[in-house]
């Protein structure tokens, strides 16, 4: 049926009273026009349907993306303010160091003070200008061995068959005891 108003109007005459015009030749053709049209109106529609999909997903990332960042700006800021306020509760403090700040401790093996007169001469005191590794692995020198021969013959057993032997045992009867 390609009249749409006739189609309609005859679809509407056949809802009206299901039972009785399950039978109608008319109807179940108005029926099955109307179900190829809008088969064919979502076919049409469904590239449409896909863009708008991806556009939801992609807003979605967008605004997990957005939400994770703000809420991990929060944290920063209140552990920051957290830090602050500790450092705070003493007069006289160092202000707190920002996150770009380099520490001002010293590295490992570095002297912390002035370097005593008395370290300098010590042999332990420059350990690592020398090059070697005062916590390294040890290694241990051995002279060459002269390894052994080989000479060696594997001679098969000798067993005999009465070694193998096994005496049956006879079957014990109920009667017997």
């Amino acid at each position: 049926m390609d009249d749409g108003f006739a189609r309609d109007g005859v679809l509407i005459r056949c809802n009206e009273n299901r039972d009785e015009t399950l039978t109608d030749e008319e109807c179940a053709n108005a029926r099955r026009a109307a179900a190829a049209i809008a088969l064919e109106a979502e076919r049409a529609r469904e590239g449409e349907f896909e863009q708008e999909s991806e556009a939801k997903l992609l807003a979605l990332r967008e605004r997990e993306a957005r939400r994770s960042a703000a809420e991990q700006d929060a944290v920063t800021t209140a552990q920051a303010a957290a830090e602050a306020a500790y450092e705070a509760r003493w007069p006289g403090s160092p202000a707190p160091r920002t996150a770009g700040a380099e520490p001002s401790a010293p590295a490992f093996g570095a002297p912390v003070g002035a370097v005593l007169p008395s370290m300098r001469d010590s042999p332990s005191f420059d350990v690592y200008a020398d090059g070697a590794e005062p916590l390294g692995r040890p290694t241990l020198q051995l002279e060459a061995v002269e390894p052994p021969s080989n000479e060696l013959v594997i001679s098969s057993p000798r067993i005999e068959m009465t070694d193998l032997a096994a005496v049956p045992r006879p079957f014990r009867d109920e009667r017997e005891q």
